[in-house]
């Protein structure tokens, strides 16, 4: 079926035992889970696997799971090859746990207030709440031979009053590997409860100790009011596993779990290189940030232009994508961890999961009135202005190379804060339509819906929520487009407008919209084909009516006039190419500088990546769209090798 390739540094020593969890996407139909489990196998010898966190696509079959394997005997520098296969139903037994690991964790905080005041000594103690967990199974993630883990969630008591603090929340996922002999700890910090009176800022410090020996310091900083950040720990780190799963990226693409990069392209040496020494700068710079460090990220989200966060998939992460570079890898997960601070993580006190519009459909975290009312703040400035129309995909690729539920967490969180941020009267309250957005700001936020959707995994509480969502945003879409008799109307050339302005249209926002939908008709979500096969009337044809009378190299652009003199829909290509550049022919026309032709993330480039994914999703004329405006953007090509941003090409390419 596919491969890993593991592979330890010339560091190492000889490591007797290396337990391994990482994420895998499959193709639909190649694994039937409920009838048959994954065999591993190095050099044809089986080796313990387990699967957890299984994900389904729609025909039932394995859409992704979070799998842990164990290798033995891995020497410095050794590279080995784990295949994968399908075989017959078999049950990863756990293995037995110490009633009482040796884990033994203590976090201490030591708060402080704007003037620089100590105003409390905190610690949390969670050793028998993990004791208790492991009597009762409870909390329990991964479950088998190879790796168990639990979700122990801790507050923190001050040690004079013994009072527990109202904001300040620990989640650890706690993963114990070899009989429970090795622990590795993912603490993350949080402040981010919803309905807790009095929500703020917090500057603190805080110690991580183990069995009251030091294993980890954060100086003091400024914990953003609800955000969240976490450090991984091994709790004997001379124990921690010294090694790097890389994926077979032709099939992880394939699996259409993403768009199809071209991973044949090649990123430079000095292209990781400059990037890594760009991410050690960043933490340089914002060293008094702590974790709240932006690194790459534009704290004032609304800012206009492009930048690495904007596109179908991150720069740093198409990067990665296509190098699996540990360079690369490191400045991707930076990045994810910097979108954690972000103020627009929001836990549900109740539930704790990300606030939902199911149980507040009159809820609204950014604008309009929300009923209940979020409690107020007195201390909540911090460097970020968030926003929908810049936003990023940040979480769900990490999530899926790793498994990690950190990853997880954070997707759901972004694809949460879409949902719940803007009025509830235009989302149709628990509905969740995103329609009154931004074109481009319904793109991103559709595609944070589908990630949650599709990667959550099937028993995840929150699993029907965001698959609901998605589903009533589909069904919008095709109601208000291919299914609206008065769309011709309304719409004849099929171009989406601008929502406040609707006497325009932006062609690169239809083509980020275009994109998103075309990935969705690849994994047969309901209706979004015939939505893509709408949209590409616009999206597709302006590329190809020059015999109507609208030039080609006119096909991207800013915004487009869609409306006559007297206020009227235009209803032809001419006419349209005539309202925006009368007087302009198209023998020997030019692309539009403003199009940015030589660059790797301007609207030709966009355009590329919206007809490549157009012609994977069976778009009628995509393909010769792609291969006429592929010859005619030349300057785009070797640009990219330095940013593939919008390296997508067709599958059969």
């Amino acid at each position: 079926m596919t491969c890993i390739e593991v592979s330890t540094p010339n560091t190492a020593g000889t490591q007797s035992s290396v337990p391994l969890t990482f994420g895998q996407p499959f193709k639909a139909g190649d694994w039937q889970h409920s009838t048959q489990s994954l065999v591993a196998k190095v050099d044809g010898v089986t080796i313990p696997l387990q699967s957890d966190e299984i994900s389904s696509h729609r025909d039932g079959s394995a859409r992704f799971a979070v799998l842990s394997a164990q290798l033995a005997n891995m020497q410095p520098g050794q590279t080995r090859i784990v295949n994968l296969y399908t075989g017959a139903k078999t049950v990863s037994t756990p293995s037995a746990l110490p009633a009482s690991p040796d884990w033994n964790l203590e976090l201490e905080a030591q708060v402080f207030d704007a003037n620089g005041n100590v105003t409390a000594n905190l610690i949390a103690q969670p050793q028998a709440q993990l004791m208790a967990q492991i009597a009762n199974g409870s909390g329990r993630r991964l479950a088998g031979s190879v790796a168990s883990e639990y979700t122990v969630v801790t507050s923190f008591k001050d040690k004079s009053t013994n009072a527990v603090h109202p904001h300040l929340t620990a989640r650890l996922h706690t993963r114990l590997v070899d009989a429970g002999t090795r622990i590795r700890t993912d603490v993350v910090m949080e402040n981010t409860r919803t309905w807790t009176v009095a929500p703020s800022n917090i500057n603190y410090s805080m110690t991580i100790k183990r069995n009251g020996l030091i294993i980890h310091t954060q100086p003091k900083f400024k914990h953003h009011i609800q955000s969240r950040w976490h450090k991984v720990i091994w709790s004997d780190p001379s124990t921690a596993p010294k090694a790097r799963v890389r994926h077979q990226m032709n099939y992880f693409v394939n699996s259409k779990a993403i768009w199809n990069y071209n991973i044949g392209l090649s990123i430079p040496e000095t292209v990781l290189a400059n990037q890594y020494l760009a991410l050690q700068q960043a933490r340089q710079n914002q060293i008094d940030l702590g974790p709240m460090a932006n690194i790459f990220l534009a704290p004032y989200m609304p800012m206009t232009g492009g930048r690495g966060e904007i596109g179908p998939l991150p720069q740093w992460t198409a990067t990665y994508l296509l190098s699996q570079d540990d360079r690369a890898l490191e400045v991707m997960l930076a990045n994810m961890d910097a979108a954690g601070s972000v103020p627009i993580h929001y836990r549900d006190d109740v539930t704790g999961e990300p606030l939902d519009i199911d149980t507040h459909p009159q809820v609204s975290v950014r604008f309009g009135k929300s009923i209940p009312a979020l409690p107020s703040s007195t201390d909540y400035k911090t460097i970020w202005s968030a926003d929908t129309a810049h936003q990023g995909s940040y979480a769900y690729v990490p999530y899926l190379i790793t498994g990690d539920v950190f990853y997880q967490d954070e997707m759901m969180f972004w694809a949460g804060w879409n949902l719940a941020s803007p009025n509830p009267d235009y989302r149709g309250k628990g509905a969740g339509i995103i329609s009154g957005e931004q074109v481009r700001a319904q793109a991103w936020a559709l595609r944070s819906i589908w990630e949650a959707a599709t990667a959550l995994p099937n028993n995840h509480r929150l699993k029907g929520y965001f698959e609901s969502k998605l589903l009533n945003n589909l069904n919008w879409y095709a109601a208000a487009y291919p299914e609206n008799p008065n769309a011709k109307a309304l719409y004849p050339l099929n171009a989406v407008p601008k929502p406040d302005e609707k006497h325009l249209t932006g062609p690169w926002q239809n083509d980020f919209l275009m994109l998103v939908f075309s990935l969705m008709a690849e994994n047969q979500e309901p209706k979004a084909k015939n939505v893509a096969t709408w949209l590409g009337e616009f999206n597709v044809n302006r590329f190809l009516k020059e015999h109507e009378g609208f030039c080609s190299a006119k096909a991207p652009g800013y915004y487009f006039t869609i409306v006559n003199e007297s206020n009227n829909p235009i209803t032809t290509w001419a006419d349209l190419f005539n309202r925006n550049w009368p007087g302009v022919t198209c023998a020997g026309l030019a692309i539009d500088p403003a199009s940015y032709p030589n660059s790797a993330i301007g609207y030709a480039a966009n355009a590329r990546a919206m007809l490549a994914a157009a012609t994977n999703a069976g778009i009628p004329n995509a393909s010769t769209a792609y291969t006429k405006w592929v010859s005619m953007t030349p300057g785009v090509d070797q640009p990219m090798t330095a940013n593939p941003t919008w390296a997508i090409i067709p599958r059969s390419n």
